[in-house]
């Protein structure tokens, strides 16, 4: 089903923009350690979704959104503690500011293939689609390489 791709795209976006600001406690990392744990969580969390399979069916769209949905937060929270360098903290950001906007689309995404609302899962994946391309330059820019690469998307 093509909006079970794209939904599995859009899963991607989310965990990719978010691998890129961090209001996180502690001493910030130095560049190297700041893209070592970013791309382990983004391996880690996209290997979950992976794990769910890729939905062939509106029915299964509504499990795999189900199940997705706490995955992501869970990932967002983890990437949310990184503290980043200072060099890489205004990516990081906006990273991060992008991810969180994606969790909300990826709720309201959930809500609207709870109500079967296939026009509303239409624009969300497209909405989804514009901000997997700004996460995936941020995540290029901040230097990682499982974070919004291709070979990550699930």
């Amino acid at each position: 089903m093509r909006s079970g791709v794209a939904f599995l795209v859009l899963v991607a976006a989310v965990l990719a923009a978010g691998c890129g600001g961090g209001d996180g406690e502690g001493d910030a990392l130095t560049p190297e350690e700041f893209r070592q744990q970013a791309d382990a969580i983004c391996v880690e969390f996209e290997g979950r979704l992976d794990e769910l399979g890729a939905p062939e069916s509106l029915e299964d769209l509504q499990g795999f959104v189900d199940d997705a949905v706490p995955i992501l937060e869970e990932g967002t929270n983890e990437l949310d503690q990184l503290q980043p360098p200072e060099e890489l903290e205004e990516d990081w950001n906006r990273a991060m500011e992008i991810n969180r906007e994606q969790l909300d689309t990826v709720r309201e995404l959930q809500t609207a293939v709870e109500e079967r609302d296939q026009a509303r899962i239409g624009e969300l994946l497209q909405e989804a689609d514009a901000a997997r391309e700004e996460s995936d330059r941020l995540a290029t820019d901040l230097g990682l390489q499982e974070c919004g690469s291709e070979a990550s998307v699930p």
